[in-house]
């Protein structure tokens, strides 16, 4: 997840499965290549760079 210096804006997510309620995958992407192919019963939740930043930094603290 190496981001470039330039102005791209980038799409901050993580991804859910819905029947079990647990965090599959998170990641972030610029704005020209976001792309969604989720199977069935996953979600994908877009939040902001400062929420993100927060949730990644609970996951990893374990």
């Amino acid at each position: 997840m190496s981001q470039t210096a330039d102005n791209t804006k980038y799409y901050y997510y993580f991804d859910v499965d819905l029947r079990t309620r647990q965090i599959i995958g998170w990641g972030s992407e610029a704005r020209g290549e976001v792309e969604i192919t989720l199977t069935e019963g996953f979600h994908r939740v877009f939040v902001s760079k400062g929420q993100y930043n927060k949730l990644i930094k609970e996951l990893t603290a374990f």
